[in-house]
């Protein structure tokens, strides 16, 4: 075992996006590990791919963390995933039950989405360098009007509002607990956890993908982040990220 890790916590007024400030501050500083920056107010947020993240002015928590996984190799890069969307949904469910995971690493309630994570590695030769991990989640914000279909907040699902500032304690505390998992290789678990934890992990929906709509249920997801389906045919596929879609 080791010692919890201390979180170095930098807050910032107003950012446009907090993994893109924590990327170009480390161009010229080498934080430690477990260097994280807060924004009360961050305008231009990154999601997936060309994704926005919306956020109401201090109504939200918007942080970027910096890891440094140097025991982790690149092709178990999508672990590192798995585990922060476990260490979020473990806080989410003390306030309420029935959070879980939307392929690859959105955070749900029922059918809304109060949470997203943007992942972005460095390598050094074949192991992960620096991980800058950017999370976003919905707290106190009660009205959208980006023209994402389905936000939701933690105040919105327990009819209260949420000390943000108490809610990160939690989150980085999860964090710490998942990442020492990681440490002691417990991808087996981790794995596990990850599945029973996923969105529509049971039963068969409606997808998308190049062809057009299909029914398909969840096989697993593949050791490289692939989410893997079977047809109503009985076809199995293997998708990586943007190639399939969920029909909500």
């Amino acid at each position: 075992m080791t010692d919890t890790p201390k979180f170095k916590i930098q807050w910032h007024e107003k950012l446009n996006s907090t993994n893109i400030f924590l990327k170009h501050e480390l161009l010229e500083n080498s934080f430690d590990e477990f260097y994280v920056v807060c924004t009360k107010s961050q305008v231009k947020g990154k999601g997936q791919g060309n994704n926005k993240w919306e956020s109401e002015d201090s109504k939200n928590l918007t942080f970027s963390l910096l890891l440094r996984p140097g025991f982790i190799e690149i092709q178990d890069q999508f672990i590192i995933s798995k585990a922060i969307s476990i260490a979020i949904i473990n806080v989410l469910n003390r306030y309420k039950k029935g959070f879980c995971i939307k392929w690859p690493n959105d955070i749900y309630y029922q059918d809304s989405k109060i949470a997203g994570i943007l992942i972005e590695n460095s390598l050094i030769q074949n192991r992960i360098g620096t991980s800058i991990i950017g999370i976003g989640i919905n707290i106190n914000q009660t009205n959208f009007f980006s023209d994402a279909p389905n936000p939701i907040s933690l105040k919105q699902i327990i009819n209260s509002e949420t000390d943000i500032t108490k809610f990160l304690a939690e989150i980085l505390t999860s964090i710490s607990e998942q990442y020492q998992r990681l440490r002691n290789n417990d991808h087996t678990d981790i794995d596990t956890e990850y599945f029973n934890s996923l969105f529509r992990n049971t039963g068969t929906y409606k997808f998308k993908d190049e062809d057009g709509l299909f029914k398909a249920s969840i096989l697993g997801i593949s050791p490289y982040g692939h989410l893997i389906l079977q047809s109503s045919n009985n076809e199995e596929k293997s998708y990586a990220f943007k190639e399939v879609e969920f029909i909500l």
